[in-house]
């Protein structure tokens, strides 16, 4: 929760991304400000910006999670705030996210979802539903959970939907937006 509102993560690619990735993360960063959720953005690459751009574009909050050297590119009307790291930053992200939407990316993009699985399957932290945006993510999930010998709860925490709209959609059940 950020303030009085249900605040969702929108993660993605650190670096540049894909064209794709980066309309999903502006299209869900829109909608779920539209709705009323806060959005939290874990740095400062294109799926972030992308993501604050959408969410600011609706009047929505955003709270942009950095760390040294990540703060290279401006984002307008976001609330910042600095950790020691990348890994700090996205301990934080997951202590202020209600829920969590992730948009295709790369090997930074697996690291977070495997840090996403590792925090919620700890007996101290709260549970955190995450929603996979793409095609690519059935594939991609499934041979993780196999390699890594997932229980039936790990993989239970991950949704998938092809669109943007399908995965706000997916996360009304999770988190109940603040009426505009």
């Amino acid at each position: 929760m950020i303030g009085d509102n249900a605040a969702i993560a929108v993660l993605g690619p650190l670096g540049a991304g894909s064209e794709r990735a980066t309309k999903l993360a502006e299209t869900v960063g829109s909608e779920l400000a539209r709705l009323g959720y806060a959005i939290v953005v874990h740095g400062d690459g294109q799926a972030s910006r992308s993501a604050a751009i959408g969410a600011r574009s609706q009047g929505g909050h955003v709270h942009a999670l950095l760390w040294p050297g990540s703060d290279q590119n401006p984002m307008p009307g976001v609330e910042k705030a600095q950790e020691a790291d990348s890994l700090r930053a996205m301990a934080r992200t997951l202590d202020l996210a209600d829920a969590l939407v992730l948009v295709p990316g790369g090997l930074g993009t697996a690291a977070a979802l495997l840090q996403i699985w590792v925090y919620g399957l700890s007996p101290q932290a709260p549970y955190r539903q995450t929603v996979l945006v793409g095609e690519e993510w059935p594939k991609v999930v499934g041979a993780l959970a196999d390699v890594l010998h997932l229980d039936p709860r790990a993989r239970a925490m991950v949704t998938f939907a092809r669109e943007a709209a399908e995965a706000v959609e997916a996360l009304r059940y999770y988190a109940r937006p603040t009426q505009r």
